[in-house]
């Protein structure tokens, strides 16, 4: 990141957080800390970051990764999600029962019926 772009990324927060002190220190600490991030990554942590957090940012809070593993309904959701996608592939794919299936099927549910009456 450059020092144009550090000086614009601490813009953001002091707008966004209006008691985060920008002074000559902290802008260098935070350029130093920041250097070997790209800019538009750092921009969009923020951007995260200031939609969920009622508080100014950490240098670590941009600095680290989020946890990119998904939460367990989020997998739950996927799993559904397939096996929807699935069944409808499967539907779309079935073929109707053959006739002949179906009245053998009649006819022993119904001498089944007349077993279990008597």
């Amino acid at each position: 990141m450059k020092q144009t772009e550090t000086a614009s990324f601490l813009a953001v927060i002091k707008t966004a957080y209006p008691y985060f002190e920008i002074t000559v220190p902290v802008t260098k600490l935070w350029h130093q800390m920041l250097a070997d991030i790209p800019y538009e990554i750092a921009k969009e942590r923020l951007g995260k970051h200031i939609r969920t957090n009622k508080f100014a940012p950490t240098i670590s809070d941009i600095c680290t990764e989020e946890d990119t593993q998904p939460s367990f309904y989020e997998l739950q959701r996927a799993e559904e999600q397939a096996e929807a996608l699935a069944l409808e592939e499967y539907n779309q794919q079935a073929v109707p029962m053959p006739n002949h299936i179906r009245e053998r099927l009649e006819k022993l549910q119904s001498s089944r019926r007349l077993n279990h009456e008597s």
